[in-house]
């Protein structure tokens, strides 16, 4: 009880400094607040609106109106997990709360789906990335690569705490008339775009003002590219394309707050899911690693200069196998964590 009190202070008593060191920051740097929330609005407006608000329009109506409950009970996180990869995040975790909050989605269920089912849309993946490198058979990759991690990291969470499931919901669900659940499904993806609009322009301004403060480059470019993942695929666009990879697969704390957004009342672990999204970006540049090696051996970045995938890595299947272990001991660890 003591312990559980203390921490309760220690994480009030940081969060208070934390915003108190934010306020003075804006205060002391307004220009490059005001630089990276504009860049952060640009972002909203340029990117996240159009390629996000028709995708979690999308499923929202496919919730509403039942579409959702085609996996069943043996696949019920198939539907969230194709919106998912073909929306990008956070469509997937914005479907689990809606089938969580209509019954079609237990609790655990609805938890393992916004753990697990978290990745950049195809859209973003070949267009964005792909363009950036002077081929969208980069970008294709390191989809693909995500896309199994995704898969990797369900299954495994399915096995690990098959015995921690929880009843689905009582509750019977009756799908809407379709115009009743076009116009709520807008309703709720416009709600949503407001939360996340409003994060990438906090984020872009934060982002501004580290510009300025740190001097290191090496330290502003990983810290930047912890927050924002389009930063992020900027940033590192000198280095390997598997730090890429691990970039999108992590996501960045923006992403990561706007599905806290959009999963709503659904709570869950936020400690837990920051190291299951650092254990997706290792999987994810692991495995397009070894898909660069395959089709890709030498690759434009930004156009510009050739770059040697052999290296990140090492070419070692060991790196993999290792890679590979420590996630499983890390899965075990976490179940019997949860189970205390």
């Amino acid at each position: 009880m003591f312990a559980r009190i203390s921490t309760r202070r220690f994480g009030a008593i940081g969060a208070a400094v934390t915003a108190a060191l934010c306020f003075a920051l804006m205060i002391i740097f307004p220009e490059g607040c005001k630089k990276g929330a504009a860049e952060g609005l640009n972002l909203c407006l340029g990117v996240l609106v159009p390629s996000l608000f028709p995708f979690m329009a999308a499923a929202g109506l496919a919730v509403k109106l039942g579409l959702c409950r085609f996996g069943g009970s043996r696949l019920p996180l198939m539907p969230v997990m194709l919106l998912s990869l073909i929306g990008g995040y956070p469509v997937g975790a914005k479907a689990a709360a809606e089938m969580y909050r209509s019954g079609q989605l237990s609790e655990s269920q609805a938890k393992t789906a916004a753990y697990c089912l978290v990745c950049a849309g195809p859209g973003f993946l070949l267009g964005f990335v792909g363009s950036m490198y002077g081929d969208e058979t980069v970008g294709l990759i390191i989809y693909t690569a995500q896309a199994a991690s995704v898969v990797l990291l369900t299954v495994g969470a399915n096995i690990l705490f098959r015995n921690n499931k929880s009843p689905a919901a009582a509750v019977r669900f009756t799908p809407l008339p379709f115009g009743t659940a076009l116009v709520e499904a807008a309703h709720g993806a416009a709600v949503s775009m407001v939360s996340i609009g409003g994060l990438a322009v906090l984020f872009g301004a934060f982002g501004g003002i580290l510009d300025i403060v740190i001097q290191n480059e090496d330290v502003r470019r990983y810290l930047l590219s912890s927050l924002e993942v389009c930063t992020a695929v900027k940033l590192v666009g000198g280095c390997p394309i598997e730090f890429c990879a691990f970039a999108v697969g992590f996501g960045g704390l923006c992403v990561h707050f706007q599905i806290f957004a959009a999963l709503g009342e659904l709570k869950i672990n936020r400690l837990l899911f920051f190291f299951i999204r650092i254990l997706q970006g290792l999987i994810t540049a692991l495995l397009t690693h070894f898909g660069l090696r395959l089709f890709v051996r030498k690759t434009a970045v930004f156009s510009t200069a050739a770059v040697d995938s052999s290296g990140f890595f090492g070419g070692s299947a060991l790196s993999g196998a290792a890679l590979l272990t420590v996630a499983v001991c890390f899965l075990f660890t976490l179940r019997n964590q949860l189970r205390r």
